[in-house]
């Protein structure tokens, strides 16, 4: 069953189905929906969590053999299983076998960035779409960013002037991790109304050192600047998995753009709502780095992500890693492990 993300929370509240796919190339909102599912597992009984990452050279047995193994600590599970290029190597076996004869025991959450139209004609998607639910995340459309901006203001408790909506909406450009990030700055400054004027103040004092912002310099090719701004924002106490979502969504589009040129490009940039004035660093970055380097980055993100969420690895190293691949200076990288 294919639903809206509007429709994610009623159709929890109706319980639990065998498998959730979650595909998109926004972060944030791949991030929290996602989330949501996880706390309605959690809030189901379902404690233990085992997370697969199916990059290249993954063996699907072993989530075969996990989804058919017994539980020594809990009765059921939440398997999460990560696609980076929503392709899986065995084309789908695994899952497809999996999603054929369910188990009680176990709920399956597959996360994808978006699947075209020939991943959606695949027999595993169809299986998903049968016996489970499939959640497209699809980006804000600019039109729509206002209208987004202004709920997100709500929520958090905050009333805005339309002149601050809009101010917000040309700060962060679309950008919907950067936007909760200000808006979060915004309430924690005690004001009771959001002007103008206290918008502009806030962004401005923090544009230099936000997650975004180390994303661009990256793309840019400056290490120096780079390893300076991810030094400060550890040092101001922001969470790893937040500045990892900015950095990971430019590497996902930038794949999606690195064939691209002439008017393929400017297409291109419309599909993945990158506005003009975001524009310099990715054409920086595609003349810079190679399809090897990007997906050698999407690795890395991935290795980082796990470790944010407790593989045991340091996610602020992994984060640095990061930083040089895509500044295109690996000669600097002197030691580099996903293991």
């Amino acid at each position: 069953m294919k639903i809206r993300l509007d429709q994610l929370t009623q159709t929890l509240s109706r319980g639990l189905v065998p498998a959730y796919l979650v595909s998109g190339d926004d972060p944030l909102l791949q991030m929290e929906a996602c989330d949501e599912i996880r706390q309605a597992v959690r809030n189901a009984g379902v404690e233990e969590r085992e997370l697969f990452h199916a990059e290249a050279g993954f063996e699907w047995r072993n989530l075969l053999e996990e989804a058919n193994a017994m539980s020594l600590f809990a009765s059921r599970r939440l398997l999460e299983v990560r696609i980076p290029n929503g392709k899986p190597s065995d084309k789908g076996a695994a899952l497809k076998s999996l999603l054929e004869n369910p188990s009680e025991d176990n709920v399956l959450l597959i996360i994808c960035p978006r699947l075209d139209a020939a991943a959606q004609k695949t027999a595993w998607y169809k299986a998903v779409d049968k016996q489970g639910v499939v959640l497209p995340v699809w980006p804000i459309e600019r039109n729509q960013y206002p209208g987004w901006l202004k709920r997100r203001l709500q929520m958090a408790g905050l009333q805005a002037d339309p002149a601050a909506v809009a101010a917000l909406a040309h700060q962060t450009e679309g950008n919907l991790l950067a936007a909760v990030q200000e808006i979060e700055k915004l309430r924690l400054s005690g004001a009771d109304r959001i002007t103008e004027e206290l918008v502009n103040e806030a962004t401005g004092d923090s544009s230099r050192f936000d997650a975004f912002g180390l994303a661009d310099t990256c793309l840019n090719g400056n290490l120096g600047e780079s390893n300076r701004m991810l030094g400060h924002l550890r040092a101001e106490g922001n969470e790893p998995i937040m500045v990892l979502g900015a950095m990971t969504r430019k590497i996902r589009q930038l794949i999606a753009l690195k064939n691209c040129s002439g008017q393929q490009l400017s297409e291109g940039f419309k599909q993945q709502n990158i506005w003009p004035k975001q524009q310099p660093p990715y054409k920086s970055a595609l003349q810079r780095l190679s399809l090897d380097d990007l997906h050698l980055a999407l690795r890395t993100a991935e290795a980082a992500d796990a470790a944010a969420k407790g593989s045991g690895n340091d996610p602020w190293l992994l984060l640095a890693q990061l930083v040089v691949i895509l500044s295109g200076q690996h000669d600097r990288l002197f030691t580099f492990s996903l293991s």
